[in-house]
């Protein structure tokens, strides 16, 4: 696969505290030379992250203001409209996922002409930060129940490293609001038997509820729900 652009979207919710921080390292990551562009998205914050946002100024940086706050897939959804490089890149804001990980996760597709690349948290490969039993049993149900739906073998589908052919991306129609966002990519890409899809450890500094961390036990039901929904409706 000829790469020429990698697109990098960086969905925003209140994170006045690291959207900074996350972007410097983004800009400075390493990608095998390959040009950049970021993408943010801008979820209607009210914690001062609108007003960092409109300082920044890069040629290559795209900056987009919702005007209403509709969860994390419709944000994903709104920056996905302006890439225009040949691979997408979803990076969280909150730096628990480290852009130093780019080159690991841009290998399979230069090497193996893959389709998707999921950045996995669970081999043990990289180091992660070790937390709380229930969302790392939440997430291994998940999984479990994607790869049993679908006769797949992935570990982590959960993870928010995950990056596509910018022209695959877009062919999904992606429609899920909220969280859910995440088993609706991995249900309509194990639907389609042709891709080539990988998987490749990263490192995971995952936060803490009181740090920050916006995912809720509910959102199991709902990302399970997705699962099921996908499965047996048209895409």
């Amino acid at each position: 696969m000829i790469i020429t652009k990698i697109s990098i979207i960086i969905p925003v919710y209140n994170e006045k505290k690291t959207i900074k921080n996350c972007l410097e390292k983004v800009l400075n990551s390493n990608t095998f030379n390959i040009n950049k562009e970021v993408v943010i998205s801008d979820n209607n914050s009210n914690d001062g992250t609108k007003e960092i946002l409109k300082q920044i100024n890069y040629n290559n940086v795209k900056i987009l203001f919702k005007d209403k706050n509709e969860g994390k897939g419709a944000n994903i959804i709104n920056a996905i409209k302006y890439v225009t490089g040949d691979l997408v890149i979803m990076q969280d804001a909150d730096l628990e996922y480290s852009p130093d990980d780019y080159e690991d996760l841009i290998r399979p597709f230069i090497k193996y002409n893959a389709d998707v690349v999921y950045g996995t948290r669970l081999t043990g490969a990289k180091e992660f930060r070790v937390l709380g039993l229930p969302n790392f049993l939440g997430n291994k149900l998940l999984t479990w129940s994607a790869n049993f739906l679908y006769s797949k073998t992935f570990s982590d589908i959960e993870t928010g490293y995950k990056v596509f052919r910018a022209s695959l991306l877009k062919e999904l129609k992606l429609q899920s609001n909220g969280f859910e966002i995440e088993t609706e990519m991995t249900s309509k890409i194990s639907k389609n038997k042709n891709l080539i899809i990988f998987e490749t450890p990263i490192t995971i500094f995952s936060r803490t509820y009181d740090e920050g961390k916006k995912v809720r036990w509910w959102h199991f039901f709902t990302s399970l729900y997705s699962l099921l929904k996908w499965k047996f409706k048209k895409n």
